[in-house]
């Protein structure tokens, strides 16, 4: 497997090898640098967009369930909904998404993607295929569709 640009070079070390041995079947182990890897990754293709990952979540999210409250987002990412105040009011703020009163309770809003989150969503969504399809190419399909499982089973 070639050597990954991300992942910085080990430093030579002028003492003798550290015995990392217990770290080798660590599941955290394995998934912190997993995840740190993709961050980087996912970091650079969306810099431009000023999209983090939660942020491109909830779009994600908003744009295949238009018309619906806060807290089913926050149900759906596993994330408590006074943590989702802040993005939400960014995206409306940069008019990617907007409130609507709630046809079934007008004391409650709903949230839609506007005309231009629909647009970034679309341009995001092809870069976020592209990262995932290198993903794919690396492992293999058979072996990414097993992490995909594999890390939905870990978590349920």
């Amino acid at each position: 497997m070639p050597s990954d640009p991300e992942i910085p070079p080990r430093p030579a070390s002028t003492s003798r090898a550290l015995d990392a041995g217990a770290l080798e079947g660590a599941v955290g182990f394995w998934l912190r640098l997993a995840q740190q890897q993709d961050l980087r990754r996912f970091n650079r293709v969306f810099a431009e967009a000023s999209v983090s990952q939660l942020v491109y979540s909830l779009l994600l999210l908003i744009g295949a369930n238009p018309g619906r409250r806060q807290a089913d987002l926050g149900a759906a990412l596993h994330i408590r909904q006074p943590n989702l105040v802040e993005p939400i009011e960014g995206l409306i703020a940069r008019g990617l998404v907007q409130r609507r009163p709630d046809p079934d309770d007008r004391r409650a809003q709903t949230l839609a993607l506007t005309p231009g989150g629909e647009a970034l969503l679309a341009r995001l969504r092809a870069a976020h295929d592209a990262l995932l399809g290198a993903y794919r190419e690396r492992l293999g399909p058979d072996a990414y569709d097993q992490l995909i499982g594999l890390l939905r089973q870990f978590v349920t």
